[in-house]
Order: C-alpha cells, then sequence, then structure tokens
C-alpha cells in the first residue's frame, strides 16, 4: 500500500495534466534577458520557546535564470534542538517551462518533543504537558492554469505518525484523542488558487487566494477518517515608495477523527507570533493579519504586524470576545536576487509574553 501511494505523488509531481492550454503572454510576466540561477545555505543557531537552543541549515535553490515572476525552487531546512527535537523538510516548488504547470508538495520527517495544552480556546498553561512523536509526511500538488492567475489541480498525502513517549500522568496517555495511538494516514483532494503577486517570497502587490480540500478515508488506507479545508486570502497593496500593506485572512477547518497533533491551531512563526505554536487547538480555527512592509537601506527592510484569531469545535461556537491577539516587528535581509530574505521577528502576546523567531521565508 504505501508503495503505491509515493508511486501515486511521484506522478502528479512529475506528470502534466488538464490539458487546457494559456498564452503565457497572460501571466504578466516580464520578458527580461537571463540572469543566474542562485542558491543559499544559511547556518541557524536560534533559541525559541518550541525549541529552547537549537542550530541547523535553511537553504534553498531558486532557478532564476529567466527572471520572470515566477521562480521555481527547492528549499529545505534540517534542524536540531537541545530539546531533541530533529526536523527534516525539503519544499519542492516547480512550474513548467511555459508556466502552465505548477507541482509543489513536501516531503519531512521529525523526532519532536513537544508541549499539548489541551483542546479548545480555553485551554491554560496550567494544563500543559510533554508527548514526543516521530513521523515522516509526503505531500504532492500538481495544479494547471486555466485562465489568467487562476489554478486548479489536485493533490494526494500520505503520513504516519506515533507517540513515542507520554507523562505518564498526563491527561493525553489515557484520553483516548486522535492519534495518541500510532496511525497511517491517506488522503486525496482538490485545490484552486489564484496568483497575481509581484513576486513568490516577498510580495508587494497582488493577491493570492488558495482554496485546498484533503479527504482522509479508510478506502485510501487511511487509519483514521477526517477532511480538512483550508482557506488562505491574502492581498498586498503598494503604499509609499519601497512600501506595502500586507493583509492575509486563513481558516483551517477539519471534520472527523483529525488526530490532535494535526488540529488546526494558532502560534508559531506564521499565525499570532508570540504565542508557543500549537498553544490553541480545535477542529475550527480562523485568524487575520496585517503587515506594513518598508524598506531601511540597501537589503535591509522591516515590517511591522498585527493578528488575531480564535480557534472552536465547530463555527457556530466561535467567540470573538475571546480571541487572542499580538503585535510586534521585525527585519528582514535580501539574500538572492529571487527576494528571499532571512527575517528576524519579534512577537509580543495580549499577555505580554515576548517570542523571537528567525527562519528564511516570511509569515505569509
Amino acid at each position: 500500500m504505501l508503495f503505491s501511494y509515493v508511486f501515486l505523488l511521484l506522478f502528479i509531481l512529475l506528470s502534466p495534466f488538464l490539458g487546457i492550454g494559456v498564452n503565457p503572454d497572460s501571466l504578466g510576466v516580464p520578458h527580461q534577458h537571463p540572469g543566474k540561477n542562485s542558491w543559499i545555505a544559511v547556518p541557524i543557531m536560534f533559541y525559541q520557546e518550541e525549541t529552547s537552543f537549537g542550530a541547523g541549515v535553511s537553504g534553498g535553490y531558486y532557478f532564476t535564470r529567466h527572471r520572470t515572476n515566477k521562480v521555481s525552487n527547492i528549499q529545505g531546512v534540517a534542524i536540531y534542538t537541545s530539546r531533541r527535537q530533529a526536523l527534516v523538510s525539503i519544499l519542492p516548488k516547480f512550474y513548467s517551462k511555459n508556466l502552465q504547470t505548477y507541482y509543489s508538495g513536501h516531503i519531512k520527517a521529525s523526532y519532536y518533543p513537544d508541549k499539548f495544552f489541551g483542546v479548545g480556546s480555553n485551554s491554560l498553561i496550567s494544563q500543559e504537558e510533554n508527548f514526543t512523536s516521530r513521523g515522516y509526511s509526503i505531500l504532492a500538488q500538481g495544479q494547471h492554469l486555466i485562465y489568467r492567475h487562476l489554478m486548479v489541480g489536485a493533490q494526494v498525502g500520505i503520513e504516519q505518525s506515533k507517540i513515542v513517549s507520554f507523562e505518564e500522568s498526563g491527561a493525553l496517555v489515557n484520553s483516548f484523542l486522535p492519534g495518541t495511538s500510532p496511525y497511517f494516514a491517506a488522503g486525496f483532494g482538490l485545490l484552486a488558487t489564484w496568483d497575481s503577486r509581484n513576486n513568490n517570497f516577498y510580495a508587494t502587490k497582488g493577491a493570492f487566494y488558495k482554496v485546498s480540500l484533503m479527504v482522509n478515508n479508510e478506502k485510501f488506507g487511511s487509519d483514521l477518517n477526517y477532511n480538512r479545508l483550508v482557506v488562505d486570502f491574502r492581498n498586498f497593496y503598494p503604499t509609499l515608495p519601497k512600501q506595502a500593506v500586507a493583509l492575509q485572512m486563513y481558516a483551517d477547518l477539519s471534520w472527523g477523527e483529525t488526530p490532535f497533533q494535526n488540529l488546526p491551531s494558532l502560534g508559531g512563526n506564521e499565525f499570532l507570533r508570540g504565542y508557543y505554536e500549537g498553544r490553541y487547538r480545535d477542529k475550527m480555527m480562523v485568524a487575520l493579519q496585517g503587515e506594513y512592509r518598508f524598506n531601511i537601506v540597501w537589503r535591509i527592510k522591516g515590517t511591522l504586524f498585527a493578528s488575531t484569531g480564535n480557534v472552536a469545535p465547530t463555527l457556530s461556537q466561535f467567540n470573538i470576545k475571546q480571541a487572542k491577539y499580538t503585535y510586534g516587528g521585525g527585519i528582514r535581509f535580501r539574500v538572492n536576487p529571487a527576494l528571499v530574505h532571512v527575517r528576524c521577528d519579534l512577537g509580543v502576546t495580549s499577555a505580554g509574553k515576548v517570542a523571537i523567531y528567525f527562519t528564511a521565508s516570511e509569515a505569509f
């Protein structure tokens, strides 16, 4: 069964589909003289609440030779922390030569001691307990351009995970939550994307809208039956020269036997920067965030951001009065012609707790 899914993953990544032709000129891609492909490898030393002290390498290879605003790339990261957390992640993104087909996905493997605070928007710090999971996941997505900036396609994913240690007196060990027992998940789905950004990595103009549905079902060989719908809307508005406002609305909605590790959650370096990643988790999550991006000098840029969001078991049970919020700022340093920036953000929660994030990609 596993080999069958690996074959399907490779098939989606390597085979064009939906044979609908679009003129590349409709993409609005400038015809410029060829440049050079570029790569970056950044050694990382960091401290974050989720990881304590850690080190590793983050890098990527960017196919900038044709200098379009659609840059194929392969990014990856490998880290190890003083909490014995190990993570390897590879993120390929490829455009076909005529820019009509786009392939993306990930390959991830991890051994990850983590924290669980319970489920729901009212979970407490006092509920915190430790657990360690080990597993891998593979996701392959293929999309084809059908009209201007609109792409539609399919996706397939597999995941295997096992909790290798619990707190003996913790709530997780006897909770019977999906994910506390070893599981294999396999799913198929559909997705649609509208992408008119002027740059994939540091947008200052245009829009990015993506809707993704993944169905994990025992008919596909999955141990758990659950569905996941993700809606990601981003808009970018230029203001003064070399300045822009970026806005994002993100909804992550799940139904069924969703593993607790995969429940939609708030926190980390993308949503509500300042909170521990996974601090709040439940079946439904909705978040809003905004950034003001501005140039400082040479390759150095700055940003100010604010965000709010909440989780709930169902959409009808969202409580706006209990919404969490964070704010903060950061600096960016451009490292290559593709406009990839190394970023350092400082996020502050409504309770005044501070967290620092260092990475080689934007939050959105």
